[in-house]
Order: structure tokens, then C-alpha cells, then sequence
């Protein structure tokens, strides 16, 4: 019965990398053959309606590891890896996807999902192996005196699930949205003066009643040049829509140059268009907080090493 079960949720996942890998492949197309990967994964629901915002947003609790993950990340780097594997995605590991010439000339109505699969199965199977060794391996690093192999684990959802492709974003995001209300409040602050912004002591900055925080602060440009924007730094547990940054231009007092918006998760693409809407008396600039703790490498620290090759693993 066991097997069933993950036979029937293979077929399952197999069917979303296969219209993951032609939505992702029509995106690109159309944008020219480069897309920055976090827009991509958000703008799959406006290119295929099989894929819906409530799929990419869902999270699981992992239990083997008690963490908080979301399934479709991990669909989603499976079927760029096989679009590399495929010759179609130029294989890098930046934030950007970039199509090859082969991505760039392949006639869509020609291909599906399934072909795709068919033709990088071999390879993937290659890489899973290779994985698996690097895995036991780290395991005796860590643990020296476990020299047997562990035994198959038992069934969870997050079997199939690669470690490596657990991004420190999200994790990130995680810890953020468990923070106590206050915590959350004092990092927000610092956030705001790592972004060379000073608070105005006058107005203030509050911590609001959805545990963001509301301020108004001054940016000082090398031409002296004083700029006043509105800022929120807020949590959220689902998509931010258009609706949100109506809301949050109505509360900028006049005088106000722009509005800052900082979120813990993706602006769908309504928002995005209601923050430039040039008819609109003040434009809003929309961040990703984990964009923002990269940039200035808030309360992170970047870890540089080596990795084996395949050649070790072969």
C-alpha cells in the first residue's frame, strides 16, 4: 500500500514538472531568455492556470525535520535542473534564468513535459545517486563511528526533497513570521537604518497592529539632497496583492516624496502594476525582505567552502 501511495504521488509530481518545465520555457521565451528566478516562480499562474498562487505558496511541516517547507520549491528546482539537463537552461546557480540557444529556438508545440522527462531520467537518476553518496559521506564526516548505512527511511512528504535546495530565504522567511511582535519591530528598525534611511523622531516609527511596522524616514543623497518616503516593513503569510498597496497609499500624508513597502513574501503582478501606476500621485517601490538582509547582509553571514565533484562519487 506504501508503495502505491508514492507510485500515485511520483505521477503526481512528475505531472507538475512537466508543466512547470513548458510554462517556464514559454516565460522565457517571450521575455527574451532571461528571467530572474524568484519572478519566474511567481509569474507561473499567469502562464498556466493549472499552476495557482495557493499551490506555490503552501507549506508543509517536514516529518523527518520538523521544519517548515514549501513543496512547490522543490518542483520547481527539479524542473529547472532537467531543463538544464536538457541542454535548455544555461546551468548556473546565480538568481537569474537564462535560456540557450537550444532554449531560445525550441519549437514548443513540438515538445511536452513528458519528452522532457523521458530524454533527462538517465541523468537525474546520475545526480540522485551522486547525492545519495554525498550524503552517506557527510554523514560519516559528521559521525565517524556510524559505519553502517541507515536503513530506508519510513514514508514522509518530504522524501524526495534534496537539502541542498533548502534556501536560506526560506528559512529565513520561517524564523520571520515566528518572531515575537516586538523582536520583529527592533529589526525592522535596524533594516531601515542599514538602507541608510534616518527615522523621523517627530512622526515616529509604530509597530502596527498586523505586527509590521509604519514610520516615515529621510534619505540624504551625496548631493545633499533630502528625500521623505513612508515606509512598511510587514509579514505576511500569503501573496501581496494590489489591494495592499492601495491601502498603504491612502495612509501617506501629503508631502511624502514615495512609499517603501517592504514583505516577507512575492508581489503578485497586480501589485507590482499598482505600485508604478504613473497615474497615481505616489509611487511605491516594492522590496523583498530577504532581498534586503542579502543586500546588506543583516544578521547573515555568507559561508564560502568547496564542494567535491562527480568524479569522487562515480
Amino acid at each position: 500500500m506504501k508503495d502505491d501511495l508514492k507510485a500515485k504521488k511520483h505521477v503526481k509530481s512528475a505531472t507538475k514538472e512537466g508543466i512547470v518545465m513548458m510554462a517556464l520555457l514559454q516565460m522565457l521565451q517571450n521575455a527574451g531568455g532571461k528571467m530572474e528566478k524568484k519572478a519566474a516562480k511567481n509569474m507561473l499562474p499567469q502562464t498556466d492556470d493549472r499552476i495557482s498562487d495557493e499551490m506555490i505558496q503552501e507549506e508543509k511541516v517536514s516529518k523527518k525535520t520538523g521544519t517548515t517547507y514549501r513543496p512547490f520549491n522543490f518542483i520547481f528546482n527539479f524542473a529547472v535542473k532537467r531543463l538544464q539537463l536538457f541542454d535548455c537552461i544555461e546551468n548556473s546557480r546565480g538568481k537569474f534564468l537564462i535560456l540557450t540557444e537550444k532554449g531560445m529556438e525550441l519549437d514548443l508545440s513540438q515538445t511536452n513535459g513528458e519528452k522532457i522527462r523521458s530524454a533527462t531520467e538517465k541523468l537525474m537518476n546520475e545526480l540522485s545517486e551522486k547525492n545519495k553518496n554525498k550524503k552517506e559521506t557527510q554523514k560519516l564526516v559528521e559521525n565517524p563511528k556510524n559505519r553502517v548505512v541507515d536503513p530506508e527511511p519510513e514514508d514522509d512528504d518530504s522524501d524526495d526533497i534534496s537539502d541542498s535546495t533548502e534556501s536560506w530565504k526560506e528559512e529565513l522567511k520561517v524564523q520571520l513570521r515566528k518572531m515575537d511582535p516586538s523582536k520583529f519591530e527592533k529589526f525592522s528598525r535596524r533594516l531601515i537604518q542599514e538602507m541608510g534611511a534616518q527615522i523621523d523622531d517627530e512622526i515616529g516609527v509604530k509597530l502596527s497592529q498586523d505586527h509590521g511596522l509604519d514610520g516615515y524616514a529621510y534619505f540624504v543623497s551625496d548631493e545633499l539632497r533630502t528625500t521623505r518616503v513612508a515606509i512598511q516593513s510587514k509579514r505576511y503569510n500569503n501573496q501581496v496583492g494590489d489591494k495592499y498597496i492601495r491601502d498603504f497609499r491612502g495612509s501617506i500624508q501629503n508631502g511624502t516624496d514615495y512609499g517603501i513597502l517592504i514583505t516577507t513574501d512575492y508581489f503578485t503582478p497586480a501589485a507590482v502594476k499598482e505600485a508604478k501606476d504613473p497615474s497615481k500621485s505616489t509611487p511605491i517601490t516594492l522590496l523583498d525582505l530577504d532581498d534586503v538582509v542579502e543586500k546588506h547582509q543583516l544578521f547573515v553571514k555568507r559561508v564560502e567552502t568547496y564542494e567535491l565533484g562527480d568524479f569522487y562519487f562515480e
